[in-house]
């Protein structure tokens, strides 16, 4: 699991980074913390990891890309994680709701006020520590859902593809599906994919498109119901 930092002021970034590090000891989740002092800088470190953090911390106030314009452009670049905005002024409170932020941090913050934005990402951390299990090659391999872009029939295995890579194993598509069957963030479509629809970017009646550029048809006599889905899924 990955949280990113970003602050211009590196006394402030220090103060955070302390913070966090005390409470993510105590996380089910190994994570780690990567620390930025522009908002640009962040953005181009997000697009090309191919792990993306789960949590973004943003300073408001920076010079080349403010904290408001950094955490927009994070949205349209498809990023569902948690939003936290650290600032020394509440003028922008409501605005923070525009990109669906979590919480809006006042500097100067002590350990409690802390404590109680990070009450607001429990959901967050419980997605990153939950984990699909199962054997490829003869080795047991656990991949956090988060990383899960969608599943593939492949020829007499299923394909699991991350950002970073494509797994195989012999289990059929409609039993890994069974294994979905409680988590609303899969959704089926048709015989061939299982889709996280986290990482569906845009999609119209007739095909998914995926954030790793990959197309998916969807059948025409599921087009219905999985729009609808999906649609469902955008407003929930």
């Amino acid at each position: 699991m990955i949280i990113y930092i970003c602050d211009d002021s590196k006394a402030d970034l220090l103060r955070l980074s302390h913070y966090l590090n005390r409470t993510i000891t105590h996380l089910s989740t190994p994570a780690s913390i990567q620390s930025f002092t522009s908002g640009q800088d962040l953005l181009t470190a997000f697009d090309d990891a191919p792990k993306k953090p789960v949590l973004i911390f943003l300073d408001i106030y920076m010079p080349d890309s403010d904290g408001m314009q950094t955490a927009a452009l994070l949205r349209e670049k498809g990023f569902t994680g948690g939003i936290i905005f650290t600032t020394s002024s509440t003028r922008h409170a409501m605005e923070s709701y525009n990109v669906n932020a979590l919480y809006y941090l006042q500097k100067p913050y002590d350990s409690n006020d802390f404590l109680n934005a990070m009450k607001r990402c429990s959901d967050i951390f419980d997605k990153a520590a939950k984990t699909y299990t199962f054997l490829s090659k003869g080795s047991e391999i656990s991949i956090p859902l988060k990383d899960i872009l969608f599943f593939e029939t492949g020829r007499h295995v299923t394909l699991l593809h991350t950002a970073s890579e494509v797994l195989s194993f012999t289990r059929v598509l409609s039993d890994v599906c069974t294994d979905f069957e409680d988590n609303p963030d899969f959704i089926r479509v048709g015989h061939s994919y299982l889709v996280n629809r986290l990482y569906i970017s845009p999609y119209t009646e007739s095909e998914i498109t995926m954030s790793d550029s990959t197309v998916i048809l969807i059948p025409s006599r599921l087009r219905k119901a999985i729009c609808q889905n999906l649609q469902a899924s955008l407003e929930s």
